[in-house]
């Protein structure tokens, strides 16, 4: 798949999923504006120790041009891919959910867990009634609040489950990230916006982005095992946060907070290292070339900063392009200092 494909067929994916997930509504005639004035209240019930958020605002994204773009070219796979899961669940993704956020937080081992909630407006009858025809669901009663647990098919296990919340949020995630929801929202649990890492970090948002994250890196990375690439240097990382949009250019943000100065030239160098072995790559490949010269990486104290701009229409000849070779021998930092002299000692590996 080519890179335009992959970003833009992940982002639809994604609505579709949250729409599949969250308990397949009736349609109705709710509409939800491309831009919403704020983020949605759902975003607040998200448990407190949260380590990574997430939200996708899909009005925006289906109100796109590149979505426009994507159903042109390619309506009649989405018309049948959505076709019958409209007709038999009576929900379009693309009209009847306006918000997904999600949380996670690692745990010891290779394991997490997490909890997404989609904002829309859902007939929960109609829902639970679906799914009672396709399965046994088990029915767990909490905090007033009706949770189907849905047996997996391979071996019956019953980990994830669909929390009803009310006529216009549904969770979905393990029965312990519900009730955390369901706590924070009864008020007898703190939530994600008392957090004194995530919570400003929200509050910052500008809730007009298409996608966007957040994350408590420090915690994170502590739980990574210690072969994870980059580890070492990733281990300096607090925070990290970004934003996408995809219109009729990719543009975005990531910034990332370093626990001191001379940490965040480390990690800004390795990002400099990146974008410089993808120049050299580019020596044979002009789009590689271009794209890279809409992505830049400034350091400022202990913040770094990486921001993406350039147009879609670059995606389509990155799709037509021969494969990329990276140069062999190359290290990431000496890459970004040196940059000049790795030219002229590099070859790139790919076809000629």
């Amino acid at each position: 798949m080519n890179r335009r494909k992959f970003v833009v067929v992940s982002t639809v994916m994604m609505a579709v999923l949250a729409a599949a997930v969250a308990g397949m509504a009736l349609y109705s005639s709710y509409v939800v504006k491309a831009s919403i004035p704020a983020l949605p209240e759902a975003l607040a019930w998200l448990p407190a120790d949260t380590q990574a958020v997430f939200g996708m605002n899909v009005q925006k994204f289906v109100a796109s041009p590149i979505y426009a773009r994507f159903e042109e070219r390619h309506g009649r796979d989405i018309a049948h891919d959505l076709g019958e899961f409209t007709a038999r669940t009576g929900v379009d993704p693309r009209r009847d959910i306006s918000y997904v956020v999600g949380a996670g937080r690692v745990l010891d081992g290779p394991k997490g867990e997490g909890v997404a909630i989609a904002v829309g407006h859902f007939n929960t009858t109609a829902i639970t009634t679906f799914i009672q025809t396709h399965g046994s669901p088990v029915k767990v009663d909490y905090k007033g609040v009706s949770i189907l647990m849905i047996p997996e098919n391979s071996d019956y296990k019953v980990d994830k489950g669909i929390a009803f919340i009310g006529e216009s949020e549904i969770a979905l995630g393990e029965l312990e990230s519900l009730k955390q929801v369901l706590d924070v929202r009864s008020g007898s649990a703190s939530g994600i916006m008392t957090s004194g890492t995530l919570g400003p970090m929200l509050r910052a948002l500008n809730p007009d982005e298409m996608f966007w994250f957040a994350g408590d890196a420090a915690r994170i990375v502590a739980k990574a095992p210690a072969n994870t690439p980059f580890a070492e240097t990733a281990s300096a990382l607090l925070t990290v946060s970004g934003a996408l949009n995809l219109t009729d250019a990719v543009t975005g943000k990531i910034t990332a907070t370093a626990r001191d100065e001379d940490s965040a030239r480390k990690l800004a160098d390795v990002a400099r290292g990146a974008v410089a072995l993808g120049q050299l790559a580019g020596e044979s490949h002009p789009e590689v070339a271009e794209l890279l010269t809409g992505i830049n990486v400034t350091q400022q104290k202990n913040d770094i900063r990486l921001v993406v701009n350039f147009p879609m229409e670059l995606l389509d000849r990155l799709g037509q392009a021969k494969p990329i070779g990276i140069p062999v021998g190359i290290n990431v930092v000496e890459a970004a200092r040196g940059l000049s002299t790795d030219k002229r000692t590099a070859q790139p590996s790919g076809p000629k």
